[in-house]
């Protein structure tokens, strides 16, 4: 259980693990202070205190001087563009005149002003290792796109409302998107600042922010709330709570703005953009690289493994060390933690034990894996019924997503000797281990075949864990079992739309599977459904069916991949139905556009 002293930035740190990309940034000013950059209201007071030295006209030196000046003078509220052309001309003056403001001269770029703080490098840290995808900047400056460039990221800007037509959906946004809500320097119409300009958003813009606000977390830094009511209104009008909110100013909040963040149930961080971002990155990195084992010990495994494979004799050391890391995933203690875990703890306990699963199970799937695509029917013996000796635990009064998590080496090690006997195309082999190893289903008090329960989401907990999956074992893969990164996910695909076969068969079917799906509207189809259309047209004489996939019965099969077709084809309508699918066709990924 995580402890309730435990500081946000490691609380937050062990969020993002567990989710990746489950967090959204919004930055106000604030994180852009540390850069030298003034405020958009300093911008505009500036500009419009330019003016007045021009009408030879006096402002008081307050904050609000500058604006209540120019209503008093020019009956209107000041705007950018009007502003820009009262100072200068030509278009290519008033680029100049605004570029001042936010591009470093040769002074300041010496002195590193006007250039990416610490919080935006330690974002595009984040977005680099795929935790961030989302950034919701309130400044007109390009300091966060400046720094992921940097990262050698291409993010997806959004200047404008016009912007989002056909934009890639928030969840496929790999390089990081950067929305300016209220514009950009380099196309002064965009910009907005004034009360009457920060009272509304266009439709489109309020459906973004309801989607934001809705479907992930939020890390605030740099923003006091006080000027824009349009965005109040947007958080307020949000009446989940998926994952937590967190914000960060190194003064204390107004009344005002602690009563919204009580509204979001979050928690209020006492530090600087730069110290909390800076803070969050170091543990994010540090949990990642902690909870991997050295890679350079997994590939000497690895090849050690192989070459005992390629020897004559029985390959002993692998078979006691595939002996000696199932039993100690068996007695692992977490296999038997306390699943009773309160409410708002329980995020970041089943992030904090999946990661130590994952790290823990490394070497087991590796040579799993190793062995299952280099081996024979003598080394499968050496870990093949660990798959139901792992999948075998007991459930206990609590969270049933801990009960569940109890099983993730055997879906760990499931899926790593599967998509390895598909890529060695050993079909005997897939069949056995799809429809051999057997496991309880504790709700139905009933035994199936462990593949059918062994899903990704259903053990991992999450609609987009076969993504994390994927992602986990692909270095283990590319370069050690299969020449590289195309040739392991085609094998994944393969194997994941098999056990979803099993999985349909067994009447379990309801997973958010990472597959790469094309078609259109009302007849979506996952790429690996037409490669089985290549490969049964064999008939009963392929090797799976002959090796009593689904019982060798062709019209099992082809009922059961109908069948998963048909609810791929569902979700991938709902997704479209919601807007969030922008093309038409794909191939595209069911889980990174839901």
């Amino acid at each position: 259980m995580v402890d309730q002293s435990t500081e946000p930035h490691v609380k937050l740190a062990l969020g993002l693990r567990s989710v990746p990309g489950g967090y959204a940034v919004l930055l106000g000013a604030g994180a852009s202070v540390s850069a030298g950059m003034l405020s958009a209201w300093g911008v505009q007071g500036d500009l419009i205190r330019k003016i007045a030295t021009i009408e030879r006209d006096e402002i008081p030196d307050t904050d609000d001087g500058p604006y209540d000046w120019y209503v008093e003078r020019f009956g209107r509220e000041p705007a950018y563009d009007t502003l820009l052309a009262e100072l200068a001309k030509t278009a290519a003056e008033r680029q100049a005149l605004l570029r001042s403001y936010f591009e470093p001269d040769e002074t300041e770029r010496e002195q590193g002003l006007k250039q990416p703080a610490d919080a935006h490098r330690a974002l595009a840290r984040l977005v680099a290792a795929g935790y961030i995808r989302v950034i919701i900047t309130l400044n007109f400056d390009h300091l966060i796109e400046d720094a992921l460039r940097e990262a050698g990221l291409r993010p997806t800007v959004i200047r404008r409302p016009s912007d989002l037509a056909g934009m890639i959906p928030l969840h496929a946004q790999r390089q990081g998107v950067v929305i300016h809500l209220h514009g950009d320097y380099l196309d002064p119409g965009s910009m907005r600042n004034t009360p009457e300009e920060l009272a509304g958003y266009e439709e489109e813009v309020g459906k973004l922010l309801d989607q934001v606000f809705d479907e992930y977390g939020l890390i605030i830094a740099g923003w006091s709330a006080k000027y824009d009511p349009a965005l109040v209104t947007a958080l307020k009008r949000c009446p989940t709570r998926r994952f937590d909110t967190y914000w960060a100013d190194p003064f204390p909040l107004s009344a005002a703005t602690t009563e919204l963040l009580e509204y979001r149930q979050g928690t209020y961080v006492p530090a600087d953009a730069d110290r909390f971002l800076c803070r969050t990155a170091d543990a994010v990195i540090a949990l990642s690289e902690s909870s991997r084992a050295n890679p350079q010990n997994i590939a000497a495994a690895i090849a050690t493994a192989k070459r005992e494979l390629r020897g004559d004799g029985p390959a002993i050391n692998l078979h006691d060390t595939l002996r000696r890391e199932t039993a100690r995933l068996a007695d692992h203690p977490l296999r038997t933690a306390n699943s009773n875990v309160p409410e708002p703890d329980l995020l970041a306990e089943h992030g904090r034990r999946l990661t130590e699963w994952e790290s823990e199970t490394e070497l087991l799937a590796a040579l799993a894996a190793v062995t299952a695509y280099w081996g024979s029917d003598t080394t499968d013996r050496y870990w093949f019924a660990d798959v139901e000796r792992l999948a075998t635990t007991t459930w206990v009064t609590g969270k049933d997503m801990l009960n569940q998590l109890r099983r993730a080496p055997a879906t760990l090690l499931l899926h790593s000797a599967g998509v390895a006997a598909v890529a060695a195309e050993r079909w005997p082999l897939v069949a056995r281990l799809l429809t051999g190893p057997q496991a309880r289903d504790i709700p139905r008090q009933a035994d199936r075949p462990a593949a059918a329960l062994l899903g990704p989401q259903t053990v991992l907990g999450f609609p987009t864990s076969a993504a994390r999956l994927h992602q986990y074992l692909k270095p283990l893969f590319a370069g050690h079992v299969v020449a590289n990164e195309s040739a392991f996910t085609e094998a994944w695909e393969r194997f994941e739309y098999l056990r979803l076969l099993v999985q349909q068969d067994s009447d379990q079917y309801g997973e958010m599977p990472h597959l790469l799906v094309s078609g259109m509207r009302g007849n979506y189809r996952p790429l690996a459904s037409n490669w089985l259309d290549r490969e049964l047209a064999q008939g009963n004489q392929h090797p799976l069916l002959r090796a009593s996939f689904l019982g060798g019965d062709l019209d099992r099969v082809t009922t059961a991949q109908k069948m998963v077709d048909s609810l791929i084809t569902q979700q991938a309508d709902q997704i479209w139905s919601a807007g969030k699918l922008t093309t038409r066709y794909g191939p595209f990924y069911l889980d990174e556009t839901s």
